[in-house]
């Protein structure tokens, strides 16, 4: 039986050529479609997998702190720095013991103080008035803000009952720098295991970390203030980028003759703003950075002794509490490049505020109007530690700028007028606590002491590490959900999975301030919630049709194949009839026939996916290489099935028709042009219209859903940073040669 198949395809050159080109379509389209879709999974799901990691998998927070942005699973950057407490040391505990729950680190945000540290002790002894000139030039990023402030003060002996009411204070003092500074409650072991902290502390004699029992002290200074001292370890940095310049000049005024009436010639004529008019001569300068600056404190820490500075901040009023901003959706000028676009809604202080009045990009939020209300806190620097060396993401493609330790990242990119900023400026904190980026805290105390000062509520949130959760799947999934509902129904507070998050551009519109000319258009990466395993599922289930189809097309493109051929040897095989040939021996011929043409697109795949397997193209296995060359031989097993079954009804009296004469004389309409023809034609041979029609319909159809599989992946993909990078990866020649496999086949 094999010569007779040999004869017959050899007899017939132009049939024998078109099995063969089928069968090197489906050998390569089943080899490089199947094995490179598989790549592309792999590296897809693999990215994810290598990246699909965070600080921590879950964040607790107080009902009522979502913000609008959170309505399309956006956190803003650094948003626990805003927030303030909600949460009672009762549902931290409960959250600790629900099962696996493998870490529970609480952050109580206290607020900002404004810590002032002595730099230099002028030694000036000519007596006279002089005139301290302090410039502050801040780096924003995307300008320079100067600010200047002068002091007038006395050398020599002559000390005003008010210095208030002459403008002028009695003595040089030393000069200081004054900077904003978040403080912190951790809990000291959940943090060391959260992010290594412990680990990250500078080595140093004075320096450690917090013991098992750090202690407090409270003590009551008068009725209504309550001084309490905490310990605390800072940070190595800063984040700030600003230079102060300190200039000392003597003022061309009698001091020593005449000295009450100069100093009553001063108040009469404006005092400050009199003394601001008059030139002087300068006598000494001093500069500092404010890199410069932090390092000498933190020397000051380390090394007691270090001359380089001559006071530490110690005891401070912490006038302010954490501060959120207040988004409003806008649209977008660019749509296509920032979907997600909003802007600041600026506060401004009432007039009869006892505060100083001015806008701010976040919402005002004192701790009391009453001084005497503010927490005074009397810092006991034990440690600094080194953010650098902090166990957190620090992968641009996953990294999650919600980090307690790192301020927010923010690029200008456009002008008030919309005009494009080239190249686009980093910017920078300021030492503003309620501008539009700020520092994090950088001070951090023990829970302990932050819930002496903050009362019955003072955690902010609750960072979850859960049991078990180690790789990208739907256990992992599931499991997370599980702990998320669990802290719901048992705390009441709200849980998001930040697991599997990834940064996403967001564009914020910043107003001006005071008058000012608006900033324009800050671009940041927020935190797109679930980015990863949306891609990851939608990878799966993609890759996964994309093959399913490869391997369906195959089937329908063999089995139409093959009813052709049958109807054009319909001849041959009723002549074979006549001749004494049974129906089952034609049907083991045409088994016979697809069992060798599988054998054949077998090989071939088993050869082209060898030579990628060897070269290492591919990440496959040898079971997955077998398996392709196997799906081969039941392709063409399944797709001679049916005319296997049909070839049973062929007569011996077929072989004297000449041509295809249909036995059906029912028309549909009449037969009057070339139209009713082509229908009663249609209609007559409706089993043969019916197989072109799937044939043709099935690429087709195919082919659309994987165009529709292909832009949803890939808008799913460009949503985020990770995205992005793993659709490079992927690559669009898979997509180009699905194609081309479709419209062969079709």
């Amino acid at each position: 039986m094999l010569k007779f198949i040999w004869n017959s395809w050899w007899r017939n050159k132009e049939r024998f050529i078109l099995l063969l080109v089928g069968v090197l379509i489906l050998s390569t389209g089943l080899s490089y479609l199947i094995g490179i879709t598989q790549a592309n999974n792999g590296t897809v799901v693999d990215e994810l997998q290598k990246r699909w990691k965070a600080s921590y998998h879950l964040v607790v927070r107080p009902q009522g702190s979502r913000s609008v942005t959170e309505d399309l699973n956006l956190l803003e950057p650094n948003y626990l720095s805003g927030m303030e407490g909600g949460i009672t040391l009762e549902q931290y505990e409960q959250i600790k013991q629900i099962e696996n729950v493998e870490i529970a680190a609480p952050i109580a945000m206290i607020g900002s103080s404004t810590n002032y540290v002595d730099l230099a002790n002028p030694d000036i002894k000519e007596p006279g008035i002089y005139r301290v000139k302090t410039v502050e030039n801040i780096n924003t990023g995307a300008k320079i803000i100067t600010e200047e402030f002068n002091r007038y003060v006395t050398v020599g002996s002559w000390f005003p009952p008010d210095a208030t009411d002459y403008g002028v204070s009695p003595g040089m003092q030393p000069l200081y720098y004054g900077t904003e500074v978040m403080i912190a409650g951790i809990d000291p072991k959940a943090e060391a295991a959260l992010v290594g902290i412990d680990q990250a502390i500078v080595t140093s004699d004075n320096s450690r970390y917090f013991s098992e029992d750090e202690p407090f002290t409270a003590m009551q200074l008068d009725e209504d203030i309550e001084e309490i001292q905490i310990p605390v370890i800072i940070s190595n940095q800063d984040f700030v980028d600003a230079k102060m310049t300190y200039t000392i000049e003597k003022m061309d005024i009698p001091f020593e003759t005449n000295l009450h009436e100069t100093i009553e010639d001063i108040r009469s004529k404006g005092k400050e703003s009199y003394l601001d008019t008059l030139k002087g001569t300068q006598i000494e300068k001093y500069s500092y950075s404010t890199t410069d600056v932090h390092k000498m404190l933190v020397e000051k820490i380390l090394n007691p002794s270090y001359d380089g500075i001559v006071r530490l901040p110690d005891s401070t009023w912490v006038a302010l509490k954490p501060s959120t901003v207040k988004y409003n959706p806008v649209t977008s000028p660019f749509g296509e490049r920032w979907p997600y676009t909003y802007e600041v809604e600026p506060f401004k202080l009432p007039e009869d505020s006892p505060f100083y009045t001015k806008n701010m990009y976040r919402q005002f939020n004192p701790y009391s109007e009453d001084i005497s209300k503010w927490p005074k806190l009397r810092m006991n620097f034990i440690g600094v530690f080194d953010t650098q060396n902090l166990k957190v993401s620090k992968d641009p493609l996953t990294e999650l700028p919600m980090e307690t330790y790192f301020p927010a990242k923010a690029q200008w990119v456009m002008d008030s007028a919309n005009n494009p900023v080239n190249p686009p400026a980093d910017m920078k904190p300021t030492n503003d606590a309620y501008g539009f980026l700020t520092k994090p805290p950088l001070v951090l105390t023990t829970l302990d002491a932050a819930a002496r000062v903050l009362g019955d509520k003072p955690i902010s949130a609750i960072r979850v590490n859960v049991t078990g959760v180690e790789t990208m799947n739907e256990e992992s999934e599931v499991l997370l959900q599980g702990v998320a509902n669990e802290i719901e129904e048992k705390t009441g507070l709200i849980t998001d999975i930040t697991l599997g998050s990834s940064p996403q551009y967001a564009l914020t519109h910043l107003p001006g301030l005071d008058g000012e000319e608006a900033l324009g258009w800050v671009q940041q990466p927020w935190i797109k919630l679930g980015s990863s395993i949306s891609i990851f599922q939608e990878a799966k289930i993609g890759m996964s049709g994309v093959i399913a189809s490869v391997i369906l097309v195959a089937i329908v493109y063999v089995f139409s194949s093959n009813i052709i051929m049958l109807f054009a040897r319909k001849k041959e095989f009723a002549v074979l009839l006549s001749l004494g040939w049974r129906p089952s021996q034609l049907s083991k011929l045409l088994f016979l026939e697809s069992t060798i043409l599988g054998l054949l697109v077998a090989l071939i795949s088993w050869l082209i996916l060898g030579m990628f397997f060897v070269t290492g193209s591919i990440d496959t296995s040898l079971l997955r290489v077998f398996l392709i060359g196997v799906s081969g031989l039941a392709i063409y097993w399944l797709g001679s099935l049916i005319p296997i079954w049909l070839i049973k009804r062929i007569k011996p009296y077929e072989s004297m028709r000449s041509g295809e004469v249909s036995k059906r004389t029912n028309r549909i309409v009449r037969a009057e042009s070339i139209l009713g023809m082509s229908m009663n034609n249609l209609f007559t041979q409706w089993q043969r219209s019916l197989l072109s029609i799937i044939a043709i319909a099935v690429p087709t159809s195919l082919f659309i859903f994987f165009l529709f599989v292909t832009f949803r992946l890939k808008g799913v993909l460009y949503a985020t940073w990770l995205g992005e990078f793993v659709a490079l990866e992927v690559g669009m020649m898979h997509y180009v040669a699905m194609g081309v496999f479709y419209m062969l086949l079709g």
